[in-house]
């Protein structure tokens, strides 16, 4: 895993030399681990899977009638060879247009950990192991939310029920509900371990930012 981050990490610092993150969307930083697979394994791009439907036990079905594509959440991307088996949810987390204007870093962080326990279900029921891969720069790095009930980012975090149930109760804090009642089910907390932080160094890299990798578990 160590080399096939490095070599992400090339690839990033490299399009980052051709244009500046505010450019790119997080379709680019997820394309460009899917090439950093390729190349580190030697895959096929068909033994590459993106946008893929969630195990169906993962999640419950909301019982309001709801779009087809809601009903069918998805996982960013995944791979299941004998060799690598992840499922991976990313983010990108970076200033918008507006250099100078603030970003709404509490909703970044909650749509975070809401990928968390979607990765966590997701790779627990289909025995891979479960990643969120984060590009952020430094109007996120540092951000703590005022009630402090997780760490500050970037940090390792620990899901628990009572975390959730807390933060459902304020009124910008969002959760998928559908993942929560499997979740709750479980009685199981969510260990997210930052085992990857380094810096992106590029030409249109002005301010710090960062490559950051938790592995995301049920515990």
């Amino acid at each position: 895993m160590e080399k096939l981050v490095q070599t992400y990490k090339r690839l990033l610092q490299e399009r980052l030399n051709t244009k500046p993150l505010v450019s790119i969307s997080e379709d680019c930083i997820r394309y460009d681990f899917f090439a950093a697979i390729i190349e580190r394994y030697n895959f096929k791009p068909s033994q590459i899977q993106i946008e893929v439907p969630i195990n169906e036990q993962a999640f419950i079905p909301a019982k309001e009638k709801i779009s087809f594509r809601k009903e069918k959440p998805l996982v960013d991307l995944v791979v299941n060879e004998d060799n690598l088996k992840i499922s991976v949810e990313f983010g990108l987390f970076r200033q918008n247009s507006n250099e100078e204007g603030g970003i709404n870093t509490t909703a970044r962080l909650i749509k975070m950990l809401n990928d968390m326990i979607r990765v966590s279900l997701e790779s627990h029921f289909t025995k891979t192991k479960g990643f969120f891969i984060c590009v952020a720069d430094n109007k996120m790095l540092g951000h703590q939310i005022r009630s402090r009930v997780v760490g500050s980012f970037p940090s390792d975090y620990l899901i628990t029920n009572d975390i959730v149930g807390y933060l459902l109760k304020q009124n910008t804090n969002k959760f998928d509900k559908r993942f929560l009642g499997v979740y709750k089910n479980l009685n199981c907390k969510i260990s997210s371990k930052l085992i990857f932080d380094e810096i992106l160094r590029a030409s249109f890299v002005k301010k710090e930012t960062r490559l950051l990798i938790w592995e995301v578990k049920i515990i």
